[in-house]
């Protein structure tokens, strides 16, 4: 008879952590599993620490040649015989109850494909640090771009075998990957409540932040192209540059290893493949002419009175649409503006927003940089904390962004009725040397040292 849950451990290097989490599985409270462990080719202990349940009938080993996390997860489900599937990354470990909470939900709710918990993240030495609290679906979010961990989370061996499993081709984001495929086609649902540890070390895959991020941007793209997001869609980019500016008259076309500033953004958006339309909105003519020179379109020149920091970016891309309208007969599906002034914006930045928008549906995308700084606000007794981030409770509503401003990916009917950004939000995060934005003398200098060091040749994530 077919176990109801299968367990699927994938280990590699983690012999160290491995006992625990092996015995955080053997000691559910519900007995109905089994338990498959992968060795990817590992060279530490981890054979000699699995050789102590050989004689164990609950669980079996599959050994591999370090083919990687995503095949190797791949080998050890399809080995599996259980109606439901969790995974546990070695160096993880479960509450006890895991199994039973989750099975539960699965067969109580028959429209949900996924179902997974909050967590607890723990030290190296499994001290605990805090306790995540992630938002309930439906309820607190709609949009359904951060996945859950890839650990903990229980889902229908038929839905696994429906979208294809994982993909073999990522080193990295391959469970982003599975979690957009997997949610375009099954609900799912999650459980308020800490059933599973996170260890937090510096061996631990999470901590490539730039190859992570990278990879994520892949995933997004490839999903676009293969559901066909992309097709008869008119893409315009717009940057605007205005000659007023708190630095000098022409901050845009100050010099930085000689080129103009506004140059940086000018050739980024020219590598843009999904661009159908790039204009420079300007009302000086001689900003006008140096954006011409650059190759870049400006059909007419932005009214005077648009022209002020103090104009709502609303009027300014009415105008401009109508503008379009009128001489061209052009209104675009999607609109993306790019300013000047936030030089380290990449390629990889622009099609990300981009992509966010096309997967999720959304009304608009922000670039933002998470703010993991405490803000205080006057009170009776002096500052009091605006935020009260607890110490052990780490809640996902709460979280805080600060928008860059460099990159927003808007849709044209909203601006039209006068709303810029609509009721559906979406964002990418940005590393913060990536969101520098050109506003001071200050500003000015840190971007001329990072051009000397070479930043700006990165791709930037």
């Amino acid at each position: 008879m077919s176990p109801k849950v299968s367990v699927i451990i994938t280990a590699h290097n983690y012999g160290r952590f491995l006992r625990q989490a092996i015995e955080s599985v053997l000691t559910q409270t519900m007995k109905d599993f089994e338990l498959i462990i992968v060795n990817d080719g590992s060279t530490d202990n981890t054979s000699q620490m699995l050789e102590k349940y050989k004689n164990d009938t609950r669980l079996y080993v599959i050994e591999l040649d370090k083919v990687g996390l995503a095949t190797a997860a791949n080998i050890g489900i399809k080995a599996s015989k259980g109606k439901y599937v969790i995974r546990l990354d070695a160096d993880d470990y479960f509450d006890e109850s895991i199994l039973l909470v989750e099975s539960t939900i699965l067969d109580q709710r028959s429209e949900t494909g996924m179902v997974f918990p909050d967590y607890y993240r723990v030290s190296e030495r499994g001290s605990l640090l805090d306790n995540v609290r992630l938002m309930k679906v439906g309820e607190e979010a709609t949009l359904l771009d951060r996945p859950p961990l890839a650990a903990g989370a229980m889902y229908r061996r038929a839905c696994y075998d429906k979208i294809g499993g994982y993909n073999e081709n990522l080193k990295y984001q391959e469970d982003y990957d599975f979690w957009i495929r997997f949610t375009a086609k099954f609900k799912v649902y999650n459980v308020n409540v800490p059933l599973m540890y996170y260890r937090q070390h510096a061996g631990s895959m999470s901590h490539n932040t730039e190859a992570r991020m990278a990879a994520k941007s892949f995933v997004k793209k490839r999903f676009v192209e293969d559901n066909g997001f992309l097709d008869g869609k008119k893409i315009l980019c717009v940057i605007p540059v205005v000659a007023e500016s708190r630095l000098n008259k022409y901050l845009c076309l100050n010099e930085v290893n000689n080129k103009p500033l506004m140059a940086y953004i000018i050739e980024e958006a020219k590598k843009i493949d999904m661009f159908d339309t790039i204009i420079l909105d300007t009302e000086d003519p001689k900003i006008s002419e140096v954006g011409k020179e650059m190759g870049i379109e400006v059909p007419f020149c932005r009214p005077i009175e648009l022209a002020h920091f103090s104009t709502h970016q609303v009027d300014i891309m009415c105008h401009l649409l109508m503008k379009l309208k009128e001489k061209r007969d052009y209104l675009p599906d999607i609109l993306v503006l790019l300013h000047y002034n936030y030089p380290m914006t990449k390629k990889i930045h622009v099609e990300k927003a981009i992509h966010t928008m096309l997967i999720h549906n959304t009304d608009s995308v922000l670039s933002v940089s998470e703010d993991l700084t405490f803000h205080y606000q006057p009170g009776k007794y002096g500052l009091k904390p605006i935020v009260f981030r607890q110490r052990y409770l780490r809640e996902e509503k709460v979280r805080t962004y600060k928008e860059s401003g460099g990159i927003i990916v808007v849709r044209p009917e909203n601006i039209m009725k006068g709303n810029l950004l609509g009721k559906k939000i979406g964002h990418i995060v940005m590393q913060p040397h990536e969101t520098i934005r050109i506003e001071t003398e200050h500003d000015y200098w840190i971007f001329e040292q990072m051009v000397k060091q070479g930043w700006t040749a990165k791709k930037g994530l």
